[in-house]
């Protein structure tokens, strides 16, 4: 199965259980985490669903859909009706997109906590894979961030290029060996919101982004790992998809 089929399986159906769609999921990390967040969504979102509606919450509405309509004796006319009717539709419908999260919202999230709570999760995977990744394959990922890499022999092996979830969108990943380990390098559409800084670290990575036309290019390594020195050799192949 191709990255775009599951991908549109996995929206249609997160908990699908055919043999195909399985296997692709666990067949990477990536996949298993876009999947899990699928599935969480859906699990917040039924238990959104099943919020109960205040019965004073319709009659409200109406009251302020017709602040000016003089009440007659007779009571209810076809009009108030037809406005009793749509809100009810416009209640039933509008809940399906319902924001989720109650309260102030969150700020963006920092692109350093970001990519490098996504390389510690995916570690595992990604320090021990060797995909064989060609430098077609590779530009092949590249391809709908408007970008591709001139040679493989400037940036040094690659072991794995895929796709991955960054910060709620899809954005580029590539595993490439550096001097001394593996460093992991995303490309990031530049539209991505986000909380940005130039450098980053933790007690275990550290990393660098570069801001670019269409994309972000963010590059994360283990602490001993020279990071400079892998920005340097992406930025030198790294050009517009043609």
């Amino acid at each position: 199965m191709n990255e775009l089929e599951f991908r549109r399986r996995a929206y249609a159906d997160p908990n699908d259980k055919s043999a195909d769609f399985m296997q692709t999921s666990d067949s990477c990390a990536g996949n298993q985490q876009f999947v899990n967040e699928l599935k969480r969504f859906d699990q917040r979102l039924e238990k959104a669903l099943q919020e109960p509606v205040p019965d004073t919450l319709l009659n409200k509405l109406l009251l302020e859909q017709l602040p000016y309509q003089p009440v007659t004796p007779s009571g209810l006319g076809w009009r108030h009706l037809a406005v009793a009717a749509s809100v009810t539709f416009l209640l039933g419908f509008s809940t399906r997109f319902l924001p989720l999260d109650v309260g102030p919202q969150a700020p963006y999230p920092a692109v350093g906590q970001v990519a490098i709570e996504h390389v510690r999760l995916e570690a595992p995977f990604t320090q021990t894979v060797d995909e064989q990744v060609t430098l077609t394959a590779v530009n092949a990922k590249l391809k709908p961030y408007g970008a591709q890499l001139n040679s493989l022999a400037d940036v040094g092996k690659v072991y794995y290029a895929n796709h991955c979830q960054f910060a709620g969108g899809p954005a580029a990943h590539l595993v490439i060996q550096g001097q001394h380990d593996r460093v992991n390098v995303f490309l990031v559409p530049v539209d991505r919101a986000l909380q940005l800084a130039s450098h980053f670290s933790d007690e275990q990575y550290h990393g660098e982004v570069i801001g670019m036309n269409l994309n972000r290019l963010v590059v994360v390594s283990d602490n001993q790992e020279d990071v400079k020195a892998m920005v340097n050799k992406i930025e030198t192949s790294l050009q517009r998809a043609l």
